[in-house]
Order: C-alpha cells, then structure tokens, then sequence
C-alpha cells in the first residue's frame, strides 16, 4: 500500500457504517508531485472503485459497500 492509504482506510471503515471492506489494488507510476488524494472513480456491482493518488504514484482501491449510494453520499460529504 501507498504510504498514507493504510490510516485512511482504517478511518473510512471505522466511521464509515457502509463500507464493510476496503481491497487495495494495483500501484502505479505516474508524474507530478502533490498532495495526497482520494477520489471515486465508478461504481462496481460490489461498490465503488477509487483511486489513491501520491507523489509519484497511484493505488486502485475498492470499496465493498453494504448501501452504494449511502456510502459514495458519505465519501463526497467527507471531502467537503
């Protein structure tokens, strides 16, 4: 896992009732430097695929969501 997506994900899932369990996914290498990032991509038939950004990387993680809707509400409601 990226450094930082490990404590995000402990966060999510404890205050977060609708997301049940997090998959990390694929890393890859990308360009630029930045800040830390957390963004939904699209929903799965099991929940939400996200993605982590980093400096100098990227991370696919999914989401297994007991109520999609609640759950991609709750994200969007976070990062306000």
């Amino acid at each position: 896992m990226l450094e930082g997506l490990e404590e995000l994900s402990k966060q999510i899932l404890k205050d977060c009732p609708h997301v049940q369990r997090i998959v990390p996914g694929r890393i890859n290498r990308r360009k630029g430097r930045g800040v830390a990032e957390f963004k939904v991509q699209y929903p799965t038939p099991a929940g939400l695929k996200c993605i982590y950004l980093r400096s100098g990387a990227t991370q696919e993680v999914f989401l297994i969501c007991s109520d999609l809707q609640l759950a991609q509400e709750w994200l969007q409601k976070d990062k306000q």
